[in-house]
């Protein structure tokens, strides 16, 4: 194997059933189940051909996305993960999470998982307030969630975590900290807290067009944040991302590989994947002269993907070539979200003193990290300290 595809260490794979659809995901998803063993078994073999075109990468880590993968059949979800085992050389240690929400988990279904070689679960809780879940679209209640984290435990997984949203319209700071709090009780060794977003095409975003619902404003959305901060920092769990929080060595090092800005491939129905441009072109993508590597997505249909996966063909919808700029200014942005910081250029050092003056990032030699106050406005500091290569 050629030293750039060896680069690639991490696949994502992507589920997109649902028992419902949330009012804020724009995510490729689709309620139901319907469908799912065809869809399986397409995954599976687009996989294979994966393999067929990269060799047999080493994995370090694989992340099961969607949608909602714990809604699948665990037989199926079991036949993937053993695909992916016999195409690729994966890790002893690797990290391979899988998605879940509460209402689809139980103890059995989550030693089944557990067998299968899935060794990490990631819990979509959200709330634990009712009005909150309700406004999201959940499907669950702050019972069937924290019983979901005790389930997971109680199969043998020891890497559990559960992804929050706060900036809820109607969800004041007093009953986020509760939620917080109660999370924390339940045990789980990784936190992740994200701002309610309205993207573009999904229902939420009809609702504020039509003035039917008035997002939180930035004041009290940072206000949450920090309270996240705060309660969990208190708890034990570090922030290592502006986001994300973990008790002592249990980061999700695939998302790690994001922040990094490594390489990882992907298969799936609406699956991302970034590759060195060697790689890139061994999976028949267009790699244009210059180009480093090379960011690729999957179309979003579901029929269309089965149709192409069972042309032999891998279902890539589009590409864009990374140049060694643009991968300079992604790395210094990804890598501002991190606690640990980023090493910048000493054309940047000038300008990152001056934001350092600000109280908007720290600098220790060539690292430059985002203070408290940098995570407030971090697309704005990531622009000022990008700003001579991105012109």
């Amino acid at each position: 194997m050629t030293t750039a595809r060896g680069d690639v260490g991490s696949l994502y794979l992507h589920i997109p059933f649902c028992e419902r659809k949330c009012e804020y995901c724009d995510f490729t998803s689709v309620a139901g189940a319907t469908g799912s063993d065809a869809y399986m078994e397409a995954l599976c073999t687009e996989v294979r051909r994966l393999g067929e075109r990269l060799g047999r990468l080493s994995l370090d880590t694989v992340f099961i996305g969607g949608g909602t993968p714990s809604l699948v059949d665990p037989e199926l979800l079991a036949g993937l993960v053993a695909t992916v085992r016999n195409t690729f050389s994966v890790a002893v240690d690797a990290e391979v999470t899988m998605e879940a929400n509460p209402s689809s988990v139980s103890t059995g279904r989550a030693r089944a998982w557990k067998a299968a070689g899935v060794n990490r679960i990631s819990l979509g809780v959200q709330s634990l307030e009712a009005d909150a879940l309700s406004f999201l679209g959940r499907v669950h209640d702050a019972d069937r969630a924290l019983a979901a984290v005790g389930e997971v435990r109680a199969a043998g997984f020891t890497s559990i975590n559960c992804d929050l949203i706060y900036a809820v319209p109607g969800l004041g700071d007093t009953r986020w900290r509760r939620t917080l709090e109660r999370v924390v009780a339940a045990g789980p060794t990784h936190i992740s807290c994200y701002e309610l977003t309205v993207e573009p095409g999904t229902p939420l975003h009809t609702q504020v067009r039509r003035g039917l619902v008035k997002p939180v404003e930035g004041v009290r959305s940072m206000r949450q944040h920090r309270i996240a901060v705060e309660v969990l920092e208190r708890a034990g769990y570090a922030q290592y991302e502006v986001s994300n929080f973990a008790l002592p060595g249990e980061e999700c090092r695939h998302n790690l590989v994001y922040w990094h800005n490594g390489y990882y491939a992907a298969a799936g129905v609406g699956a991302h994947g970034h590759l060195p441009a060697e790689a890139a072109a061994a999976i028949g993508l267009d790699v244009e002269a210059g180009a480093v590597s090379m960011r690729y997505w999957h179309g979003r249909g579901i029929a269309a993907y089965g149709r192409a996966v069972g042309a032999g063909l891998l279902p890539v919808a589009g590409s864009e070539p990374v140049g060694p700029g643009m991968r300079e200014q992604e790395r210094v942005m990804l890598g501002l979200r991190l606690r640990e910081g980023v090493r910048i250029g000493a054309s940047s050092l000038v300008e990152a003193r001056a934001l350092e003056g600000l109280g908007l990032l720290a600098v220790d030699g060539d690292r430059v990290r985002a203070t408290a106050r940098g995570e407030a406005v971090l697309n704005q500091v990531t622009l000022r300290l990008i700003g001579d290569q991105a012109a």
